[in-house]
């Protein structure tokens, strides 16, 4: 019991694997630790009339057709509170006039606050991201402006179940001279997203996820909100790597996020994680 109790004081103070979920948790990686986060996900249009998918913050896709890219994402404890990363993604597809890298992201996350009686912590993490090209914003790997943001995150953690609750706003305006994912409609540009994820340890190095979500819909010919649900598991192959994989879809409404309905979009993720 001393043992179990002594991990729960620690939790907060680690980093669980931000991917393959979309809502991050309050943890940072311990002070002078590095972690590196490889995944691949392919993304599969249905044909619908969504244009914009909401995926992973940083790793957003506006693009018509199917993709497969590679995101990768380096994160330094800079305290036991403070980390800092950068990410990019790598597009195998879509290819065009353009570089297959796009998404340069840099990001901090600061957990201000800490319950260890209680098991809670509270963090807020800032990001900005470069703009991409002009001809990337039309092939829809990003957009070709400054976009920056910032997330405050809630994590709540018990023996068996922890809970995350993100809530994120982000400016992403873009360059009004050239379409956004092939299509000249507007966009919104003030971004809000909100979601939950609750993560069960089902076994002693499995957990099971379930993540979903609200956010702005960008193009404004279409509704205000679109939805996602995600399902995911991570497998600790070893204390310092893990295995992630999650499947998600994204829709006008929870119908088709739960398979009800056809989705806009789904997407599928598999990848590792390794702390060092």
């Amino acid at each position: 019991m001393k043992t179990f109790c002594l991990a729960l004081l620690l939790i907060p103070t680690l980093s669980h694997a931000f991917e393959p979920l979309n809502t991050d948790d309050a943890g940072t990686v311990k002070a002078g630790g590095n972690q590196i986060e490889q995944y691949f996900f392919s993304i599969n249009r249905s044909g619908g009339s969504q244009q914009a998918d909401l995926l992973t913050p940083g790793e957003e896709y506006t693009g018509r057709v199917d993709a497969k890219a590679f995101p990768f994402t380096y994160t330094r404890g800079l305290s036991d509170s403070i980390e800092a990363s950068f990410s990019t993604t790598y597009y195998n597809e879509p290819s065009g006039n353009y570089s297959k890298f796009a998404n340069y992201v840099f990001a901090g996350k600061w957990r201000f606050y800490e319950d260890e009686e209680n098991n809670y912590a509270f963090a807020v993490k800032p990001t900005l991201v470069l703009p991409a090209s002009q001809q990337q914003q039309v092939g829809g790997l990003g957009l070709a402006a400054l976009n920056y943001g910032v997330n405050f995150i809630a994590s709540k953690y018990w023996e068996n179940i922890e809970v995350h609750v993100n809530a994120m706003y982000m400016r992403s305006p873009y360059n009004t001279n050239y379409s956004v994912g092939t299509t000249t409609d507007s966009n919104r540009t003030n971004i809000f997203l909100i979601s939950v994820a609750p993560v069960w340890s089902v076994y002693k190095d499995l957990k099971l996820a379930l993540d979903i979500g609200v956010s702005t819909n960008p193009p404004t010919s279409e509704q205000y909100i679109s939805n996602y649900a995600l399902i995911a598991g991570i497998y600790s192959l070893t204390p310092s790597l893990d295995l992630g994989v999650s499947y998600m879809r994204v829709g006008m409404n929870y119908a088709e996020t739960f398979a009800v309905q056809q989705a806009g979009a789904t997407r599928t993720e598999v990848g590792v994680t390794w702390r060092f």
